[in-house]
């Protein structure tokens, strides 16, 4: 069969040896694809692996034999799974391979803000340790975790990992979810609650209609002024703007973000360049470790999808 990847390069970089799929087909690799060069690339494809390239109705509609979509992600936002499934079209996503490497992100990011080890260690290069007059100083306050709450919305596999890292630094942990899990020392509380009482914020849910800029002016108003907010999980639960205005007129203190609703962001995103906002380039899933999951996964449903099997399926085609 002819398999098409649409943007390989996030994928397996330099360290990761895309040949593995060779036993399975004819592979027509790209490093990436934009929406209006999927109407020039080989339309024979019979699987398609994408992450980002989106794939609408229209679009399928270039794909006559198309038989298989696999998202090298947990999230499969990107593609129309109704379409897919009036067409026939099996859509299968790679669940929890980037578990650890997403909460130890989360936690990166958290105890980057807190200790701002990387502003004094450029301090320490510069000599400015050595020429000074005492033994030990600071250029920004430092922070400690221990006895603070954390609230976490969406305490799925991500947001429980999470949890216990924050929970060994000594942290009170309290989440919305949607339901109450009944977790040991973790309390469930409603949206207002967790607003109104955590230190810290931390976004663990998917991007759904009901999710949407679920972070906005109503919920940033409820948050302590010195409470952050953490997002690892999609850009798209967070009104930007209204985020901005937040960050300006001190209503909260800090967001740490690795994500945003639209990836590349604008140069001239409302968030960029904003000092209160600390910002990755959506990487807390790129771990080598967590790459060479998916990658796994995905030919292991490729090799099941050759002998009639359906493994991660998130449709159910007619």
């Amino acid at each position: 069969m002819k398999i098409l990847i649409l943007d390989g390069y996030t994928l397996f970089q330099n360290d990761l040896d895309r040949s593995i799929f060779e036993k399975y087909g004819e592979i027509m690799f790209r490093d990436r694809t934009s929406r209006e060069e999927l109407k020039q690339v080989d339309h024979s494809a019979e699987v398609i692996i994408t992450n980002k390239c989106p794939l609408s109705a229209d679009d399928l509609t270039l794909f006559s034999n198309l038989k298989l979509i696999l998202v090298s992600a947990t999230g499969y936002n990107i593609i129309d799974v109704n379409a897919c499934s009036q067409k026939g079209i099996h859509v299968c996503n790679v669940p929890n391979y980037g578990t650890f490497s997403v909460a130890q992100h989360a936690l990166a990011m958290l105890l980057n803000y807190s200790n701002q080890i990387d502003l004094h260690e450029k301090s320490v290069k510069r000599g400015e340790w050595s020429t000074n007059k005492d033994w030990s100083y600071t250029l920004s306050p430092i922070q400690e975790w221990h006895g603070k709450t954390l609230g976490i919305i969406g305490m799925g596999n991500i947001g429980q990992a999470f949890a216990t890292m924050a929970e060994s630094l000594g942290m009170q942990i309290m989440y919305h979810h949607t339901k109450d899990l009944k977790l040991a020392n973790r309390k469930f509380v409603s949206i207002h609650e967790l607003a109104t009482t955590s230190d810290v914020v931390s976004l663990h849910c998917p991007l759904t209609t009901k999710t949407d800029k679920m972070i906005n002016s109503e919920f940033l108003s409820l948050m302590k002024k010195s409470a952050i907010i953490i997002n690892t999980s999609r850009g798209g639960l967070i009104h930007s703007l209204d985020l901005k205005s937040a960050l300006i007129s001190g209503q909260i203190k800090a967001a740490l973000l690795d994500v945003l609703e639209v990836e590349p962001p604008a140069v001239d995103h409302p968030l960029i360049g904003i000092h209160q906002a600390i910002i990755t380039p959506h990487i807390a899933w790129i771990s080598f470790e967590a790459r060479k999951r998916i990658l796994t996964s995905l030919e292991n449903t490729l090799k099941l999808f050759g002998e009639g099997k359906i493994v991660n399926g998130v449709n159910s085609p007619i």
